[in-house]
C-alpha cells in the first residue's frame, strides 16, 4: 500500500545512467568536458574539445549517443560485437551535418566503452539497409587519451587542431655519431692498376691485408704507413704524409675523397666483423663459424639478434634455408668543423652466410614490412655499440685496432615539447613504452611466417 504512486527508477535507467557517468569520467580525465542534454531524443550529450596544450575551450563539439549494458551486446566475442539501431535514430543522426556523432556503446562496471563515427558508417548503403554497426575492441576502445581522434572528427583537415609544443624540457637523440679521424694519411703511386689488382696483389703477400685505402688517379691515399703491410709491394715510392684538413677544406673532389677514405677506415676497422657487399653497398656481419645464432648488446645493455638462420621445417634445424645477418650503412657528414656517422640499419640474407639468398628482395621487404620504430631503434642502438667499440666480451676474435673513434649518439635539448598521450598508442603507459622502444624482433613464429611466404613464391 505504501508503494502506491511511488516513482521507479528502472533497471534500464540505472544503467542508461551508469553509462553517462562513465564516459563523463573517461571525457573528463582527457581534460575535455561533457555536457548532458536535458531532452534525449537521439543525442546524451556532448564533448566539447579543450586544446591540451593552452587549456582553451575550443568551441568544437562531438554528439554523443550512449548505449550502455552490464549484458554482452549482440554477437559480443573477445575481439567485437554488433548493435543494432533504432531507424529514427540513424535518421536523427545523419541530419547533423555540422557537428560529428558517436556512438558510445559501454559496460559500466567493467568500466569499458567503445566508440564508432555514425555517419560515415550509415553513408554506405548497406550498413544503412541492416541498421548494423559493427565494433572492433581492439580499434574502437576508449582508453587512455585519444584527444587527436575526437579532434580529427570536428577538424578532418588539422586546420584548428595542429598540437602546440609545451614548454618542457626533453632530450632528442639522433642516430649520428660524432667521428675522429686521424689528423694525417700517407699518399703513395702504385705499380698496378685498379682496385682488384690491389686486392689480388696483396692475397699473394702474407703480410697483413689492407683495406683502409682508396685508389685515385694512380695514387693510393691510405691511414697508416704501408711498411710492414701487404701495400709495401704495390707501391713504387715511399708514402708521403698529406694531412687529412687538406682533403675536408678542398675542392668538392677532395672532400669527396675524403668521405671515401673514411668508409675505407670503417670498413678495415670491422673487417673482423663485417664483409661490405658491393652490390648492396653495404657492411653486414659475417657468419658465427658453426653457424649458430649471434646475439650483440646495444647501447642500452638489451641483446639483439645479430645473425641467425631459419629452417624449411620448425621440426628439422638440420635443413637451413637462409640466414639473416645485421647490416649496416654508414653515411659521413661534415658539419662545421666536425665529422659525423648517420647509422641506418639494414639486414642482408644469404643462402649459407655468404652467398646471397635468391629470394632476399622479398626476403627485405617482408621484413621491412613487420619491424616496428621500436626494432629499427634498437637496431640503430646495436651498431652504435658495435661502432664505439663497446662489444660483446664472449665474441671469437681479437678486436683490432681501429682507426676512427666514434662518440656517444648526439643529443639535442629542446625547451619544448609535445605531450605523450597525444601520440603513444592508446593504453601504453610508461614502462611499457619503454620496453617497446627496443622491441626485440626475433620472434620465431614471425619469422617462420616469412619464410611461409617465399616457399610460396618459390613455387
Amino acid at each position: 500500500m505504501g508503494s502506491r504512486g511511488a516513482k521507479k527508477f528502472t533497471d534500464s535507467q540505472h544503467k542508461g545512467h551508469a553509462g553517462i557517468g562513465l564516459i563523463h569520467m573517461l571525457v573528463s580525465e582527457m581534460g575535455h568536458e561533457w555536457h548532458d542534454r536535458v531532452v534525449d531524443v537521439g543525442i546524451d550529450g556532448s564533448i566539447e574539445l579543450r586544446d591540451p596544450s593552452t587549456g582553451l575551450m575550443s568551441n568544437q563539439h562531438v554528439m554523443v549517443q550512449s548505449k550502455a549494458s552490464d549484458q554482452r551486446f549482440s554477437g559480443e566475442t573477445d575481439d567485437g560485437f554488433w548493435y543494432l539501431c533504432d531507424e529514427e535514430d540513424i535518421e536523427y543522426w545523419m541530419k547533423s551535418k555540422d557537428a560529428p556523432v558517436i556512438l558510445i556503446c559501454s559496460h559500466p562496471a567493467e568500466r569499458k566503452a567503445w566508440w564508432a563515427h555514425v555517419q560515415p558508417w550509415f553513408e554506405v548503403p548497406a550498413n544503412r539497409a541492416s541498421r548494423r554497426i559493427e565494433f572492433n575492441k581492439a580499434t574502437q576502445a576508449i582508453e587512455g587519451d585519444f584527444t587527436g581522434k575526437l579532434f580529427a572528427l570536428v577538424d578532418p583537415h588539422g586546420v584548428a587542431h595542429t598540437p602546440a609544443a609545451e614548454k618542457k624540457r626533453e632530450k632528442l637523440y639522433s642516430n649520428l655519431l660524432p667521428v675522429d679521424p686521424p689528423d694525417v694519411l700517407y699518399v703513395a703511386k702504385t705499380k698496378v692498376s685498379g682496385m682488384r689488382a690491389i686486392f689480388e696483389a696483396q692475397r699473394e703477400s702474407e703480410r697483413p691485408f689492407r683495406q683502409d685505402m682508396v685508389l685515385k688517379h694512380g695514387r693510393i691515399y691510405m691511414w697508416d704507413p704501408p711498411g710492414g703491410t701487404a701495400l709495401e709491394p704495390v707501391i713504387s715510392e715511399a708514402a708521403k704524409e698529406l694531412p687529412f684538413g687538406e682533403l675536408e677544406d678542398g675542392d668538392a673532389d677532395e672532400r669527396r675523397l675524403a668521405v671515401w677514405l673514411l668508409k675505407a677506415a670503417l670498413e678495415h676497422d670491422l673487417r673482423a666483423d663485417c664483409r661490405w657487399n658491393n652490390d648492396r653497398k653495404f657492411l653486414y656481419l659475417r657468419p658465427t663459424p658453426d653457424l649458430a645464432i649471434r646475439r650483440l648488446m646495444s647501447l642500452t645493455g638489451r641483446e639483439r639478434i645479430a645473425f641467425n638462420g631459419y629452417y624449411q621445417r620448425k621440426d628439422d634445424p638440420s635443413r637451413p634455408q637462409f640466414y639473416r645477418h645485421a647490416a649496416l650503412r654508414a653515411h659521413f657528414s661534415r658539419l662545421e668543423d666536425d665529422w659525423f656517422c648517420e647509422v641506418q640499419p639494414d639486414y642482408f640474407f644469404s643462402d649459407d652466410g655468404f652467398k646471397e639468398f635468391k629470394f632476399a628482395d622479398k626476403a627485405l621487404a617482408k621484413m621491412k614490412r613487420m619491424e616496428k620504430n621500436g626494432a629499427r631503434l634498437g637496431e640503430t642502438l646495436m651498431w652504435m655499440r658495435l661502432l664505439i667499440g663497446e662489444t660483446n666480451p664472449d665474441l671469437f676474435y681479437e678486436e683490432p685496432e681501429r682507426i676512427l673513434l666514434f662518440g656517444p649518439p648526439v643529443t639535442f635539448d629542446l625547451d619544448r615539447g609535445i605531450t605523450d598521450n597525444l601520440w603513444r598508442n592508446p593504453g601504453q603507459d610508461a614502462e611499457h613504452a619503454a620496453e617497446a622502444a627496443e622491441e626485440e624482433f626475433d620472434d620465431l613464429d614471425d619469422e617462420i611466417s616469412l619464410l611461409d611466404e617465399l616457399e610460396t613464391a618459390e613455387l
